[in-house]
């Protein structure tokens, strides 16, 4: 139980995530406290294998039941508690030292009547838990206890049912999905969907064939010729769900890097195809800095990709993220922020990443004809694009009047239902020009 395998997402009763839970509660409910951790007993030791606060780094340690106050709760079966370390000969003081250890309460954690674990509260200052303190957690112990070794008796016989079937025999792997999800159903209905979903995203990875890409025309709105073409992903199995909630799901499962790369992969193999055609690709700013993002751009011609930065996530770290884009871009790669005017997309966020086009949301242009309100805001966005050296691409062009008014605005290019609908590849070649100015 030392690590989580891959196969847990969406399963939230798994013993490692309530003892996950336990640790970052404890953290918030003990005020003292700076560093939690849940540790169980392993060959012949302690092994802790969750963690809040300061005590993060430590996963994975193994420690002795002779040399620690954890062993020493575990072996006497009550909450121990030491208000100073450096005053203790029960603790193990070199570690103590090292991880800046002062005051420590250890509650051992029963299944039934054995022990088989310890939760650990430290704080760097001695004296820092009262008897309030103290009282409080060894309360909590039962509870704790319970939890826990209730998530562990649930997922030995979830591993039984799911993978032997009579005789030893393994089962297929349809039947230990379905085998998964009765389980997840009974025990979270929520957890039960979620893993649902999850299993169907890993289905697309494992067969990149239910993954199509489409190409939807982005069109000079003075001369109707075709500037490039927006790459979009459609997903095979049914019921229908549009693209947005599967790359959701997959961000949900820890699998959105693994599928939006997949989508970029398969649209970037059409290049050559689309003769001198560049082609735009979504991604969100997140992925931008994987590794596996430049493997997967390692043979394209970067003068003929838009990347067009997804904007339904925050950007945590915008250094990083134009540290990553600035090789790409110095080699001839182009940068569209996409959203603008929806999600998170802001003048600040166009400032910091200087892109190359700026894609006004379909909720701006819908309307335009007759709404001031957005008119006033596209040509207060055409001008600030200006200023910046970028060029406006406006989205979800679905009439003629809304084309007329974008271009009285100077919008330079645009996209949507009136100009070309996403169509296959074959499609996009056949289209020599789009509606006429």
């Amino acid at each position: 139980m030392t690590t989580r395998s891959a196969d847990v997402n969406g399963r939230e009763g798994h013993p490692i995530d309530v003892m996950q839970r336990v640790t970052d509660r404890t953290l918030d409910l003990i005020e003292p406290a700076v560093g939690v951790m849940v540790g169980v007993i392993e060959h012949g030791g302690i092994t802790y294998v969750a963690g809040a606060g300061n005590q993060v780094t430590l996963l994975g340690t193994h420690v002795g039941l002779d040399s620690s106050l954890s062993g020493f709760a575990i072996k006497t079966a009550t909450v121990q508690h030491t208000p100073d370390t450096e005053l203790d000969g029960r603790v193990d003081l070199e570690a103590c030292r090292r991880h800046a250890v002062r005051s420590l309460v250890c509650v051992p954690l029963q299944r039934g009547t054995e022990t088989i674990g310890v939760l650990a509260v430290n704080a760097p200052t001695p004296g820092a838990f009262s008897a309030d303190h103290v009282a409080r957690l060894t309360r909590l112990a039962g509870f704790i206890s319970v939890a826990i070794s209730s998530a562990v008796d649930l997922e030995l016989v979830r591993a039984e049912l799911v993978e032997l079937e009579g005789g030893g025999e393994a089962i297929s792997a349809d039947a230990m999905a379905a085998a998964e999800l009765y389980v997840a159903h009974v025990l979270d209905p929520h957890g039960g969907d979620r893993l649902e979903r999850a299993q169907m995203v890993q289905q697309i990875l494992n067969d990149p064939a239910l993954l199509t890409i489409v190409f939807q025309p982005v069109v000079d709105l003075q001369t109707g010729e075709v500037l490039a073409a927006e790459a979009l992903a459609r997903f095979a199995p049914l019921p229908y769900r549009s693209p947005d909630l599967w790359f959701a799901d997959a961000h949900h499962a820890g699998l959105g890097e693994a599928l939006e790369l997949l989508a970029i992969e398969l649209a970037l193999a059409r290049l050559p195809q689309l003769g001198g055609m560049a082609v735009g690709v979504n991604i969100g700013p997140s992925v931008v800095r994987s590794p596996a993002f430049l493997t997967t751009l390692a043979d394209a011609p970067l003068d003929h990709v838009i990347l067009e930065l997804t904007e339904h996530e925050l950007v945590d770290d915008y250094p990083a993220l134009i540290a990553a884009l600035h090789p790409l871009r110095r080699n001839g790669l182009r940068v569209a922020i996409d959203d603008t005017g929806a999600g998170y997309s802001s003048l600040a966020h166009i400032l910091k990443v200087a892109p190359d086009f700026i894609k006004l949301d379909f909720e701006l242009t819908s309307g335009i004809d007759l709404d001031p309100v957005r008119r006033a805001l596209a040509a207060s966005l055409v001008a600030f694009a200006a200023e910046t050296g970028a060029e406006i691409i406006a989205e979800g062009v679905e009439t003629e009047d809304e084309l007329d008014v974008l271009r009285r605005l100077d919008v330079r290019f645009g996209q949507g239902f009136h100009l070309g609908r996403p169509t296959t590849l074959e499609g996009l070649i056949a289209l020599d020009q789009l509606p006429p100015t």
